[in-house]
């Protein structure tokens, strides 16, 4: 491959362009024009996080309505950026400083915060931006640029799952698997309705995070729990065993290099049906003492030093 200027960068290999130090000497003495890119690597840095970086993303799979809709049966992955303007942190420190003596369906601070984001961005004509969607063009003004800023979405962006099978297919989508080492960032939708939602999650954290995110240093749980008094009659529910099992599932990640975690419960727990009524739901649900005791206790889990992590 030739530069305007002549210069021979690459050698052309079964259509894959070869990298070397001669070659990214040669694109940054045809590129020493750019202003861009003639400013220190620090400041280009800045400007790279700026423009594809610091960003919640939500990764979304299109569903049976949007497949209706556009006509397509192809099961997708999309993204959409994230319009919910509380940091995370802020909805763990009112989760923490909630009434622990209420027994609530719902935790204010986190019912439904992702609800619009979640939605597939609609379909839009080729050529229009899309709303809502991360812009990545600079990576397509010139190769240097690329090579440059290639990872700085993935280490600098949130990425947003409300899914375990869309959590794995995500992770088996990076085109190489230094892309998913490079993720610094993820906030987890956990959402369990049967004992079998959380086997399901547990082997997802095993197969994707795990084995493949393994950088992950800023884990951003919301866990909600949406039993019904069906499920729970059908799966002998206890909550004692239950809450176990909870734990072991998010205790997985002391696996990660973590240096910051945050868990809210947000508990839509046990739908009264089959005349249980109120009794029911109060022999089963969480007070908030009890979410903001066990959450306490899986960040500190997750959080200590290396040596004491079982």
């Amino acid at each position: 491959m030739k530069l305007r200027s002549g210069a021979q960068v690459a050698q052309a290999g079964s259509g894959v362009m070869v990298q070397s130090p001669r070659m990214f000497q040669a694109i940054a003495e045809h590129n020493a024009s750019s202003r861009l890119l003639m400013l220190p690597q620090e400041i280009k840095n800045r400007i790279y996080y700026f423009v594809c970086g610091g960003q919640m993303v939500h990764i979304l799979q299109n569903d049976r309505e949007y497949n209706h809709v556009h006509g397509d049966d192809t099961v997708k992955l999309s993204h959409a950026t994230c319009i919910e303007r509380i940091p995370e942190e802020q909805v763990q420190k009112d989760f923490d400083f909630a009434d622990p003596d209420t027994v609530t369906y719902n935790t204010a601070a986190v019912e439904h915060r992702h609800e619009d984001c979640h939605k597939p961005p609609p379909k839009q004509k080729k050529g229009y931006p899309k709303p809502n969607q991360l812009s990545l063009t600079l990576l397509r003004s010139c190769r240097q640029v690329y090579f440059e800023a290639k990872m700085v979405h993935y280490a600098n962006s949130t990425f947003a799952i409300n899914c375990n099978d869309v959590l794995e297919r995500f992770v088996r989508a990076r085109f190489q698997n230094k892309q998913n080492l490079a993720i610094r960032s993820l906030y987890l939708d956990v959402t369990v309705t049967h004992q079998s939602s959380v086997s399901a999650w547990s082997d997802s954290i095993d197969k994707a995070v795990l084995r493949h995110l393994k950088s992950v240093r800023h884990l951003y749980l919301n866990f909600e729990q949406l039993y019904c008094t069906c499920s729970v009659e059908m799966c002998g529910y206890e909550g004692s065993e239950m809450t176990e099992r909870q734990g072991k599932m998010f205790k997985k990640f002391n696996k990660l290099p973590l240096k910051e975690v945050t868990l809210v419960i947000n508990d839509g727990m046990f739908t009264l049906n089959h005349g249980h009524g109120w009794t029911f739901f109060i022999k089963y649900a969480w007070t908030m003492k009890q979410k903001q005791q066990f959450s306490k206790g899986i960040r500190n889990a997750l959080l200590r030093p290396a040596g004491e992590k079982k």
